[in-house]
């Protein structure tokens, strides 16, 4: 693509050392390598692109997008100032990509639970129905041709283009995506618009980043608002109480799915938890039909749901989506049961006061035995959840071991200490290493029982004073059990 084309689209202050340069490549990292490329300097919280400009061009960039100043303008290399490069990061590198996300049916999927579920589960029903779908999320990016495990939900808006024409030139026609508040807040998904849009639920998280809970809303609202093709699909869960607030923001059709609101599109009639799974009974207009999938708990069920809409509006029936569950489906730590003899063992990425409360919930829902849970909370975040945490878990479980998670900076002991002072009620102790606790709960298990250890999920480390050591639950959870088996 031609500099000149770029040009015609934004708008800027400046522009030195103007020559109509043949752009390859867009890159927002100035150690990326890459022929013929634009760089585009963002000021982000804690450093100036501007400061790598030099370092960009002996990358391989003949053009630089600034903001702020240039300190050394090197001879043969175009600078053009903006107001704001963040804002045009999506434009730019869509033009250079060949604007692929409109060659793909968008889904994005927001709120601040039960997202990365319902893109599997969009996924599962697609695929399972031969229309390929891929998938951006936390705990994957399916590109079509290859997947690999991410460093954030959704990625910048450079990277974004790139992996939207991966998955065009790999012949997708699909693709669902997590969108988090902070890539909307962030300007990830400017310019990017959606054939449909999720709303999950809204409950207390990232108050660190978003500070209040109507900040947070509007930063969620907005993709109804602004990110949504002509005549997009806004797909909303009328049982959360800013249900309303997304519906007003929708700027097309809206169709809503409940367990408790009679008046929703899709509503869930009844579910029956069986060892092999469950099964939701579902009423969509005067349609009334059954799903049993192998996954279970009750906020599934309303994932599965919204999901479900989203493929009624892709061209689905429903006997191609009660077809299609009857495959199974595998949500890496997501109510994940990753053991099970005389008593089980599940992993949850829970990390938030209502995630852990719908989990433990639905434990509650299908468990014979004890409930012991194991959970933690992450350092440098949300410190007011700490406490919320500790009651629901001392209050819900039968017991409770708190640990640490990813503490990050902060001191485990201290992080516990917030948890526990919100403990009214409920037996429980504190074990700091995870190992140890985990090692704990698996000791103290009974016939029956059930041992849920939330907070990480898929996560594969511990972050503690900036170096992320590999753990994972599930590995923990096994090489545990093999060396009480007496297996190696």
């Amino acid at each position: 693509m031609k500099l000149s084309v770029l040009l015609d689209r934004i708008k800027y202050s400046d522009v030195q050392n103007y020559k109509d340069q043949e752009i390859g490549h867009v890159i927002s990292d100035s150690r990326e390598k890459f022929r013929n490329s634009l760089f585009i300097a963002v000021k982000g919280l804690t450093s100036d692109g501007a400061e790598f400009a030099s370092d960009a061009v002996n990358s391989g960039a003949v053009a630089v997008i600034y903001e702020t100043e240039i300190t050394k303008m090197l001879p043969g290399i175009v600078y053009i100032k903006v107001e704001n490069a963040r804002l045009i990061q999506s434009l730019a590198a869509g033009l250079v990509y060949g604007e692929p996300s409109k060659k793909i049916n968008l889904t994005g999927i927001t709120g601040t639970n039960g997202k990365t579920s319902s893109a599997y589960i969009y996924r599962h029903i697609l695929n399972n129905n031969n229309i390929k779908c891929c998938l951006l999320g936390t705990t994957e990016y399916d590109l079509g041709k290859r997947i690999f495990t991410p460093v954030r939900t959704t990625p910048d808006a450079v990277f974004l283009q790139r992996y939207f024409k991966e998955i065009a030139d790999s012949g997708a026609k699909h693709a669902v995506m997590e969108v988090s508040s902070h890539a909307l807040s962030l300007n990830r998904v400017e310019n990017i618009s959606f054939d449909a849009a999720v709303f999950t639920n809204l409950t207390q998280d990232h108050l660190d980043f978003h500070h209040t809970m109507d900040e947070y809303a509007n930063a969620k609202s907005s993709l109804f608002s602004k990110h949504l093709k002509k005549d997009g699909l806004s797909v909303i869960n009328a049982d959360d109480k800013y249900s309303g607030m997304m519906k007003r923001s929708a700027a097309y059709a809206v169709r809503t799915f409940a367990e408790k609101d009679n008046l929703a599109d899709l509503k869930v009639k009844s579910i029956e938890y069986c060892p092999a799974g469950m099964e939701i009974i579902y009423q969509y207009g005067r349609t009334t039909f059954a799903v049993r999938t192998n996954i279970t708990g009750r906020f599934q069920a309303m994932n599965i749901a919204g999901a479900i809409l989203c493929a009624l509006s892709a061209g689905l029936d429903t006997e191609d989506i009660i077809r299609a569950f009857k495959r199974p489906l595998f949500i890496p730590g997501r109510m994940e049961k990753v053991y099970e003899d005389n008593f089980s063992v599940i992993i949850d990425y829970a990390h938030t006061p209502d995630a852990l409360e719908r989990a433990i919930n639905t434990i509650i829902e299908f468990k014979k035995g004890k409930l012991i849970t194991v959970f933690g909370c992450g350092g440098n975040r949300d410190q007011e959840k700490r406490p919320l945490m500790g009651d629901i878990s001392a209050s819900l479980s039968d017991y409770t071991i708190i640990t640490s998670d990813n503490p990050r900076d902060e001191d485990p002991e201290e992080i516990i200490k917030a948890i526990r002072s919100g403990i009214k009620n409920g037996k429980y102790e504190a074990i700091s290493d995870r190992l140890e606790a985990i090692k704990k709960a698996i000791g103290i298990a009974g016939d029956d029982d059930i041992v849920l250890i939330a907070g990480k999920g898929h996560e594969n480390y511990q972050e503690i004073k900036g170096v992320k050591y590999p753990f994972s639950d599930k590995t923990s959870v096994l090489n545990l059990l093999e060396r009480q088996n007496g297996q190696t």
